[in-house]
């Protein structure tokens, strides 16, 4: 393999850590059974994070426009760090390991010369992802995170990068990110809301279950509660329905509030003589009873 000088000013990354990577690079010639996934990975997972950010977008739809918000800002947010972190690469212009150390295993092809090495846009555009979806969603952002530690590691692996290449790109790509999502959280609301209420809300916004579905819904629910006999005990307050049997705990069919045990008729309750903890026999009207023996004082009874 031949080999070019560097620049008068480039970065030397071999003497970083091209020990490390070596390190790597030589745990790669002993698994070829991990070369495969570990290449096609490498070169072809970013779909991953395409793929959290449309379920981040779904379930945005459901929520206010500070999260709608972020979700539409992740795109521009991975552009502006991808753009950020190839303006360092032009600064430092670090030759490829691939060239520093052509004796090191490899499972990628060596890029072309001007195809710098410092830092990783793979790992870049991977955590630019990272940061913002952890400012829409934890566990989106978890999961990215785990996608986004494999990429990088996989651009070591596959004889792409150095180490410190990997890690500054993370660095890049988490801090652009989160200054243009947060920038856009505070600015651009309003305009998310106006495009919510625009030509793109069925896009931005999930419609509202329709009111059959929600009625339909809540039948099905009163109906399955009714056969579990799982009906509560109704208050005086109650509308007149079921009474609940203290004895079995489940609704008494055909008997409701107003009617007393063993009274199929519905008349009201009525206490005897010995029941009612020591009070009077009520009239059948409703009105106290004179007490055996009482004088009538010709004026109306008082109420207990």
């Amino acid at each position: 393999m031949t080999t070019s000088s560097p620049p008068a000013l480039a970065l030397d990354g071999a003497s970083i850590d091209g020990g490390l990577y070596t390190d790597v690079t030589d745990f790669a010639r002993h698994t070829h059974w991990l070369n495969g996934t570990a290449a096609a990975y490498s070169s072809f997972g970013m779909g991953v994070f395409a793929v959290i950010l449309l379920a981040a977008w779904w379930r945005a739809r459901r929520e206010g426009n500070a999260v709608m918000t972020a979700v539409l800002a992740t795109p521009f947010a991975v552009i502006i760090a991808y753009v950020a972190n190839t303006a360092i690469k032009d600064v430092f212009q670090e030759p490829r390991p691939c060239r520093a150390l052509p004796h090191d295993f490899l499972i990628e092809a060596c890029p072309p010369v001007d195809d710098y090495a410092f830092p990783s846009n793979h790992t870049t555009v991977a955590f630019a992802f990272v940061a913002a979806l952890f400012l829409i969603n934890r566990r989106l952002g978890q999961v990215a995170l785990l996608a986004a530690v494999a990429m990088g590691a996989s651009r070591v692996y596959v004889g792409a990068h150095y180490p410190h290449d990997v890690g500054v790109g993370a660095l890049v790509g988490t801090v652009v990110s989160l200054l243009v999502v947060l920038a856009a959280r505070r600015f651009c609301q309003p305009l998310v809301q106006r495009l919510r209420d625009g030509a793109l809300r069925p896009l931005l916004t999930a419609a509202p279950p329709s009111r059959h579905a929600a009625g339909h819904a809540a039948e099905q629910d009163t109906d399955r509660t009714m056969q579990l006999g799982r009906i509560p005990a109704p208050t005086s307050s109650d509308a007149p329905g079921r009474t609940v049997d203290p004895a079995a705990g489940y609704a008494a069919p055909g008997r409701f509030p107003h009617q007393a045990a063993g009274d199929p008729a519905g008349r009201p309750a009525r206490h005897t003589a010995g029941q009612g903890y020591g009070r009077p026999v009520e009239h059948p009207t409703g009105r106290p009873a004179a007490q055996p023996g009482a004088q009538p004082t010709g004026r109306a009874p008082e109420w207990p």
